[in-house]
């Protein structure tokens, strides 16, 4: 009777292979992960980061200081050197930095472009390239008109 309880206790333990057991462990791992990155994409939904740079609107002059189709000079929070161009139409504010090889950009009042002279560069009053190597348009700024007052909107800077 001793023999008989022994054998229906005995319960039969199946080996697991070794190879049986990397896969599992891999396929779980491969679980965790994904449900990991699931979590991660859940929670970035829930609370997004906010990727607009903080701007600052500055004063710039008063219209009367520019007449249709001069320019000005104006220098940013950065120490960047900007340009704000009356076109007759609108204010326009561009960098004066040239996206070819970041060589200084002057407005040409008679042509009504603005050259860059290391490599013979030119751009519109919109900042738009109309002659030479210059693989993209200058960087704008948003300008806006309150009565007589002109101010543009710089990028904040982090101390």
């Amino acid at each position: 009777m001793g023999d008989n309880i022994r054998e229906e206790l005995n319960v039969q333990n199946p080996s697991v292979s070794r190879r049986a057991f990397f896969i599992n462990a891999l396929m779980g791992v491969s679980l965790l992960s994904g449900m990991a990155l699931m979590a991660s994409y859940f929670i970035r939904f829930l609370f997004p980061v906010s990727s607009a740079k903080p701007t600052r609107k500055l004063y710039v002059g008063n219209v009367s200081q520019l007449p249709a189709g001069k320019s000005i000079n104006f220098t940013d929070l950065k120490g960047q050197s900007l340009n704000i161009v009356n076109t007759g139409d609108e204010f326009i504010a561009l960098s004066t930095k040239c996206t070819h090889l970041g060589c200084q950009v002057f407005w040409k009042e008679r042509e009504r472009l603005f050259f860059c002279p290391c490599h013979d560069g030119f751009f519109d009053e919109r900042g738009n390239v109309v002659k030479g190597p210059p693989p993209a348009p200058l960087t704008t700024y948003k300008v806006e008109t309150v009565g007589q007052s002109i101010y543009i909107y710089v990028d904040e800077v982090n101390v």
